[in-house]
């Protein structure tokens, strides 16, 4: 579950913020068909039960956030080319995020990595505060039976997963001479005007002005891109790192080389989807390593973050039930 999605147009604070997204790395490991499953849970993780109800009250928000986005009546139409309707996929999309979520808390424990009880204060005070404020917000939890407690459980998840990040990124050592390796064999990554951009990609372009409403109105455009966003950057906030021309497809690369830095574009059609770009640097000079190393270094990091989380999916032992 992502929090920040229920604050709908309220913009959450940057210690809300979740990389560790399941849309760019959805699981792909072997599941069974129930077997050994209790009743009251939706899937095992290395024999670690996922509850049938955190399941459930998940769903029930997700569900309540495409109705507030998109209007009810709509969830029976077909959603993919695998003829699924919109329930079955957000029904599976729920479910490989509370896998992904267990697993990466899974690998916390091992490190020990825990949570300071203050920032878990502060952060659920302020988070009550939004859904105080909510009025529809609090009687869709009445009328759901969805606890207090739900929403402090998970923030404590989302909290702990931004722990985990930050604890196996500053333990991840790139030396210059592997940095200056990238660099020669990267040469086109930074020669003449290159530009950093980010984006946020969605299949609607009504949706896209919604979004664009309400990065208009302060909403944060990395959170904006973790909660909505349907391409493999969501992980890193809608980071693209630098880039070249002849590397995004045309009508990508037109806007991005024609934008101000800090601008955000309109909508950008492609095959991929509705574009929401915002371009955040340009260079349009050779860059020499020296300049550049720093972001080598971190677009290396991020690599191997995203290798250790593949690894944790291959060796997991994960089975899920079929009938939900």
């Amino acid at each position: 579950m992502n929090l920040t999605r229920w604050t709908r147009k309220k913009s959450m604070p940057k210690t809300l913020v979740i990389l560790l997204a399941l849309t760019a790395l959805l699981l792909t490991a072997c599941g069974g068909g129930g077997n050994g499953i209790p009743d009251d849970a939706v899937a095992l993780v290395n024999d670690q039960p996922i509850p049938r109800t955190t399941y459930e009250d998940t769903l029930a928000l997700m569900k309540m956030n495409y109705e507030m986005e998109m209007g009810p009546g709509f969830f029976d139409e077909p959603d993919n080319e695998e003829g699924l309707t919109l329930l079955e996929t957000i029904k599976e999309q729920v479910l490989e995020r509370l896998i992904f979520t267990e697993l990466v808390l899974q690998d916390a424990v091992e490190h020990d990595i825990q949570l300071e009880e203050e920032e878990f204060n502060e952060t659920m005070e302020m988070f009550m505060g939004f859904i105080e404020e909510d009025e529809d917000l609090k009687n869709f939890m009445a009328q759901n039976d969805i606890s207090e407690d739900y929403f402090k459980e998970e923030m404590r998840k989302e909290l702990i997963m931004m722990e985990y990040q930050e604890h196996y990124m500053s333990h991840i050592d790139i030396t210059d001479e592997e940095a200056r390796a990238y660099y020669d064999e990267n040469p086109d990554e930074f020669s003449y005007d290159q530009v950093a951009a980010s984006h946020i990609l969605v299949e609607e372009e009504a949706f896209a002005w919604e979004l664009i409403e309400q990065l208009e109105d302060g909403a944060d455009f990395a959170e904006m891109a973790v909660a909505h966003s349907t391409g493999p950057s969501s992980v890193t906030g809608g980071e693209l790192g630098y880039f070249g021309k002849g590397q995004m497809v045309p009508a990508f690369e037109e806007a991005v080389f024609n934008m101000e830095v800090g601008a955000i574009s309109d909508p950008v059609q492609t095959e991929f989807g509705w574009h929401i770009i915002k371009l955040t640097d340009r260079i349009e000079e050779a860059g020499d390593f020296e300049s550049a190393k720093d972001i080598i270094i971190n677009q290396l990091q991020q690599q191997e973050l995203m290798d250790h989380l593949e690894s944790l999916q291959e060796s997991a032992d994960i089975q899920r039930r079929e009938d939900l």
